[in-house]
C-alpha cells in the first residue's frame, strides 16, 4: 500500500470514535429472598390413625430439615492463583500482536474493496522505459515455449508406437501359424493325466470258444464341453448272465424312460475308479428297480470268482443290503478291495487308457467332480454285427447343490 493511504487509514483506526466504549458498571444483585420450606408429606388414609400420621409426618420433616455433613458448597475463588502476575505480560503482548494482524487485515479488505480485485503494482501511469522492459519479459517467455515446443517437435519425429509393425505382426503370424499346424497333427488331449498301464492283461477273462459276448459302445463328454472318448465294453454273458441282462436292459432303455445315455459319472476318485449309472436320482443315492418290479440279490448269483485285477473293469455295485441298483464301477487300477463286495460282468476292451486317463483327471480326492462327465449316447452290437443306440434318460433328476465359490 502507498505510505499516503497507509497513514489515512492508520489516522482512520486511531480515530477516538471507533474505540470500543468502555464496559458498562456491574449492578449490585439484590438480596436473596429465602422462600419458607414446604414439606412434602404423604396423603392420609381414611383407616390411618390420626396420632400414627401425626407420627409420621412429624418423621418426614425431621427428615427433610437434617443438614448434611459433608460440605457441598463451591470453593472459594482466589484470583491470584489463576491470574499470575508473572503472565500478564505475556498476554499483553500477544494481545498486541493480534490487535495488529487485524489491523493489517482490515487494510487489505479496504484495498481490495476501493479497487475491485488485486493490483501488481502502485507505480501510476507506466513509462515507456516499464514497456520496453515489460515487452522484453513476454518476448523471453515467448522464446522459451518456443524452444520447447522445438524439443517436443523433434521427439514426435523419432518416436515408436508400442504396437508392432505389420512387417513384424506378419513373421510372428508364420511363426503362430507353423506351431498351430504342429499342434493340429498332434493327438488331442483335454486334461492333463496320469498313464494308466495297458499291458496288464488277466486270463481270466479271456473270451472261451463257441461263446459270443455282447459289446456296448459308450461315448463320454464333459458337460457342455467336448467330448472324452469312445469306449467299447464286453459283458460277460456266459460268467454274469443277470448283471450283464441288467446293464444291457439299461442301455437299451425301459419303457418307463430309465437308461444311461443322459447319466454322469457322480463319483470320481483320481487314479482308482469312476462310478456312475444311477438313473433314477443320478447322484448315487438312487437305485434302479426292474419292471418286474424285484431287485437282484446279489446272494443269489455266484459271480463273485471275478476280481478287478487290472484296469478297465466294470463292476456292479452292490449295496450293504446285498442288492443291486444298476450303478456300475470302472476301475483306473487294480483294486482288490472290491473283491467279494462288486460284482465284475464286463471290460473295456476298445480305447481304454486315453480315455479314462481323462475321467480320472476330472476327479477330486474326496471323490467329486471339477466338470460333469456324462454318457452322452451308448448302444449295443447284434449278433449280426449291427450297432443300435438305446434311448435318452427322460427322468427329471433333482436340482444339485452348487459348488461354492
Amino acid at each position: 500500500m502507498h505510505p499516503l493511504r497507509e497513514r489515512v487509514c492508520d489516522e482512520l483506526l486511531e480515530n477516538p470514535l471507533l474505540r470500543t466504549p468502555p464496559p458498562e458498571p456491574e449492578k449490585p444483585r439484590p438480596p436473596r429472598v429465602r422462600r419458607p420450606r414446604q414439606f412434602k408429606l404423604p396423603a392420609k388414609f381414611s383407616l390411618l390413625p390420626k396420632e400414627f400420621y401425626a407420627v409420621w409426618c412429624n418423621h418426614q420433616k425431621e427428615l427433610q430439615m437434617a443438614k448434611h455433613k459433608v460440605d457441598d458448597s463451591p470453593p472459594e475463588l482466589f484470583p491470584e492463583l489463576y491470574l499470575k502476575p508473572r503472565r500478564l505480560d505475556y498476554y499483553a503482548r500477544q494481545l498486541e500482536h493480534t490487535m495488529n494482524v487485524n489491523k493489517e487485515l482490515l487494510k487489505r479488505i479496504n484495498l481490495i474493496q476501493r479497487t475491485g480485485g488485486f493490483v501488481d503494482c502502485w507505480m501510476g501511469e507506466p513509462s515507456n522505459q516499464y514497456n520496453k522492459l515489460l515487452c522484453e519479459q513476454r518476448q523471453r517467455y515467448l522464446n522459451e515455449i518456443q524452444k520447447n515446443n522445438f524439443y517436443f517437435y523433434s521427439r514426435l519425429l523419432v518416436a515408436r508406437s508400442e504396437q508392432l509393425l505389420t512387417k513384424e505382426l506378419d513373421e510372428a503370424w508364420k511363426d503362430t501359424k507353423h506351431k498351430l499346424i504342429l499342434g493340429a497333427s498332434l493327438p488331442f488331449i483335454l486334461f492333463k493325466t496320469g498313464k494308466i498301464d495297458r499291458d496288464m492283461k488277466d486270463p481270466a477273462f479271456d473270451k472261451p470258444l463257441n461263446v459270443h459276448r455282447t459289446r456296448v459302445s459308450m461315448d463320454i463328454w464333459v458337460l457342455g464341453g467336448s467330448k472324452i472318448g469312445k469306449v467299447m465294453i464286453e459283458l460277460f454273458n456266459d460268467i454274469a448272465p443277470k448283471m450283464c441282462t441288467l446293464f444291457l436292459a439299461l442301455v437299451k432303455g425301459d419303457s418307463s424312460g430309465q437308461a444311461y445315455t443322459g447319466t454322469r459319472f457322480f463319483r470320481i476318485v483320481p487314479d482308482l475308479y469312476c462310478c456312475g449309472g444311477d438313473v433314477t436320482k443320478d447322484n448315487g443315492f438312487g437305485c434302479y428297480t426292474p419292471e418286474g418290479g424285484e431287485l437282484i440279490d446279489s446272494r443269489d448269483t455266484d459271480c463273485y470268482k471275478l476280481k478287478h485285477t487290472v484296469p478297465g473293469v466294470l463292476s456292479m455295485v452292490v449295496s450293504p443290503n446285498g442288492e443291486v441298483c444298476g450303478q456300475f464301477n470302472i476301475i483306473f487300477k487294480p483294486l482288490p478291495q472290491f473283491d467279494d463286495k462288486h460284482i465284475v460282468f464286463g471290460r473295456i476292451i476298445a480305447g481304454p487308457a486315453p480315455t479314462l486317463e481323462r475321467i480320472s483327471a476330472l476327479g477330486l480326492p474326496l471323490g467329486t467332480t471339477t466338470s460333469d462327465c456324462i454318457i452322452k449316447s451308448c448302444g449295443w452290437i447284434t449278433r449280426k454285427g449291427e450297432y443300435r443306440e438305446g434311448i435318452a434318460n427322460t427322468i427329471k433328476f433333482p436340482p444339485r447343490r452348487k459348488p461354492k465359490k
